[in-house]
């Protein structure tokens, strides 16, 4: 990677691990800014760094720093409940990627590849929570995908405004 990407590449990473902790504990699964911040960062970078960003972080996670929801760090958390979530953040951020950096002029893509990034989460999600719990899938979601559905939209409104303001002003340096 040039040094500008890699510059970009690792203030995107940053900015997960600065967001992602803050979060409202609401049973198992937290609400956190996890997904927002993931969804902002793939429509910032092409695919390819906006992806090791994501795998940046989750690798800093891992290593035991206190960037996951809570303010807390280490593979315990990738094996544990909200692990499919974490692992769900790279084909969200693919998608997202994908789709913005192909479609980006339309203004309609960026809250729709997040639509779908957040549902590809959603369901790395639900499925690890269904297997480590022993529930089945669908009453998983009604704890891992229900009670966040709102907040969702919330965050796909924002990350969406605010990538399509930051993206314009971004163009000429990435």
């Amino acid at each position: 990677m040039k040094h500008k990407k890699l510059a970009f590449t690792a203030i995107t990473a940053a900015i997960l691990c600065i967001l992602s902790p803050i979060s409202l504990p609401l049973g198992a699964i937290p609400l956190s800014l996890s997904l927002f911040a993931v969804c902002l960062i793939s429509c910032l970078l092409p695919c390819k760094q906006s992806v090791i960003a994501v795998i940046i972080y989750i690798l800093l996670g891992a290593a035991g720093l206190p960037v996951f929801s809570g303010f807390v760090g280490g593979f315990q958390q990738i094996a544990g409940l909200t692990g499919g979530f974490i692992i769900g953040y790279i084909p969200c951020s693919l998608i997202v990627s994908l789709l913005v950096g192909k479609y980006g002029k339309q203004k309609l893509i960026y809250p729709l590849s997040m639509t779908l990034g957040v549902t590809s989460c959603y369901i790395f999600g639900t499925a690890w929570y269904s297997l480590q719990t022993g529930t089945g899938f669908i009453p998983s979601l009604t704890v891992c995908v229900l009670p966040f559905i709102f907040g969702d939209i919330i965050k796909i409104i924002l990350a969406s405004a605010m990538s399509m303001t930051i993206r314009k002003r971004l163009k000429k340096y990435i």
